[in-house]
């Protein structure tokens, strides 16, 4: 699953009152964009995840279903907090695990880690075909036995803001590399059915990768801004060094629930959207 892709903010660490000014403004920006920020405490989402592994031949080994339940306990300006409810099944026998509490903050840093960014120069990001003007920062994440270093690409007037992420995660001395990864925003304005409600939500498409040294993980997921999580359909393929493929996953949702937050007040684009998209059917 996607995890930290869209979970960054821009904390503090210039001295320059410019910076900090449009800093403050990014932090406002991308914890808009955080897939559960945005929610109330009790908001919730539910998927199945299913995967499947194969052996050196291309023959499946071993399955497994796994039902996560993940609830929004707490927001703050700093950080959010997620209650995760795990029941794997294997062979048809079914393992709940004990509930876990989640604190993490909106660069993806947990309790103890610290962040700094630097503004970069600008760069232009292409989607379908539409070239979008974007703010770049790097971002460093410390602390433990990691040291994070991402490269994001976000424009304040775009749906979703953030549109690229390429980050690399080293040792605390950073002297291996332990895992590389880049997540693009591929596709906006698209629609997709959730679950059997009638009418189709705007969503957005998102491809990831990611390296290391056991192979690369190719990620495919639909985003739909007005579920909790957002993360409504994906589909991954893990491949070895040898390109074999060793582990196939989806996910589904399965249920979700909000409570108080009204997404067309966190993204007004959707108003305008379905507007436009109801004004066409009259149309016709």
């Amino acid at each position: 699953m996607l995890t930290r892709i869209w979970v960054f903010i821009g904390l503090v660490c210039l001295t320059i009152p410019g910076a900090v000014a449009a800093a403050a403004e990014n932090d406002s920006i991308l914890q808009r964009d955080h897939a559960w920020a945005r929610f109330d405490k009790g908001s919730w989402r539910k998927v199945r995840i299913v995967t499947q592994n194969f052996d050196e031949q291309g023959n499946p080994t071993d399955s497994s279903i796994t039902d996560n339940k993940t609830t929004v306990e707490e927001v703050t300006p700093e950080r959010v907090t997620l209650k995760v409810e795990v029941t794997v099944e294997v062979a048809g026998k079914r393992f709940p695990s004990k509930p876990q509490i989640i604190k993490q903050g909106y660069a993806g840093e947990t309790v103890g880690q610290t962040v700094s960014v630097k503004s970069l120069e600008p760069e232009t990001v292409t989607i379908g075909g539409e070239q979008v003007r974007c703010q770049t920062q790097q971002v460093e994440i410390l602390g433990g036995v990691t040291r994070e270093v991402s490269l994001i690409s976000f424009a304040s007037n775009h749906f979703p803001a953030i549109l690229k992420r390429k980050s690399t995660m080293r040792d605390a001395a950073g002297t291996k590399t332990m895992q590389e990864a880049t997540a693009e925003v591929k596709a906006v304005g698209i629609l997709r059915r959730v679950l059997n409600e009638r009418v189709p939500r705007d969503a957005y498409l998102v491809r990831q990768e990611q390296r290391n040294d056991h192979g690369v993980t190719l990620t495919w997921s639909w985003h739909v801004p007005d579920v909790p999580g957002e993360i409504v359909d994906q589909y991954s393929k893990k491949v070895d060094t040898e390109g074999r493929v060793v582990r196939r996953t989806t996910l589904k949702l399965v249920g979700y629930g909000i409570r108080g937050a009204d997404p067309e007040d966190v993204y007004p684009d959707l108003r305008r959207r379905r507007a436009r998209r109801s004004r066409r059917r009259d149309d016709r």
